[in-house]
């Protein structure tokens, strides 16, 4: 399997309950053995061809599927509850791995991304199966980046950005102030966003140095 990660970890704190840590999570998740997180959140790669920075994202469906098994098992091992952004090309085999799962369907009004004469105008989240609070699970006129035009968060130099709109809807539905949320594939600092902003603390982790600069930047900027 050809996957390009940087293997020396690197611990970055940036406020009380905000780190990043710059590796692979495969090396970096078993040693948060410090803290039991309340809630993973994962946002990963969709092995479709996208040009991250030090990642293979084009490898065959045997070995991705092998690696998501393994990553996800540890992320289920640390967390007392987890929530996936997965490809709906996958969306079985994620919904396979999950226990005590529910759906969220996040749909549009607007013309999302065409893929293969599809007009996509809506995506599956897996979420655990008791919120803390009421939640809807169709939630309307969410932000994703496929929108283009009417896509209004700011924009990072990362191929797969996660949306800030869905992480805080997913961080309200799902955790308290000042519970702990691990996010495996921190990318340009999305989760730590919504983290600071809701009042909930968490550890990232990103094995791409050109997006934990970007991060640490955002993640500054909010602190301020």
């Amino acid at each position: 399997m050809n996957l390009l990660i940087n293997s020396n970890a690197k611990r970055i704190p940036l406020a009380d309950g905000v780190e990043i840590y710059q590796g692979d999570c495969m090396e970096i998740m078993p040693k948060l053995t410090h803290i039991q997180f309340d809630l993973g959140w994962a946002d990963p790669p969709y092995n479709i061809g996208k040009k991250y920075d030090g990642y293979n994202d084009s490898m065959n469906d045997k070995d991705y599927m092998e690696w998501v098994g393994r990553w996800f098992n540890e992320l289920q091992y640390r967390c007392r509850n987890i929530a996936i952004y997965p490809p709906k090309t996958k969306l079985l085999e994620y919904w396979n791995l999950m226990p005590h799962k529910h759906l969220i369907i996040c749909a549009w009004s607007p013309f999302g991304a065409i893929r293969g004469n599809f007009i996509h105008q809506y995506i599956p989240l897996l979420v655990p199966s008791k919120p803390v609070t009421r939640v809807k699970d169709c939630w309307w006129n969410v932000q994703v980046s496929g929108l283009g035009y009417f896509y209004r968060e700011k924009k990072y130099d990362h191929p797969g950005q996660t949306s800030l709109d869905i992480t805080q809807r997913i961080i309200k539905a799902f955790t308290w102030p000042g519970d702990w949320v691990l996010d495996p594939f921190g990318g340009t600092g999305t989760t730590a966003e919504a983290c600071i902003k809701l009042g909930r603390k968490c550890i990232l982790i990103e094995q791409s140095k050109k997006y934990v600069d970007i991060a640490v930047k955002r993640i500054k900027r909010v602190l301020d």
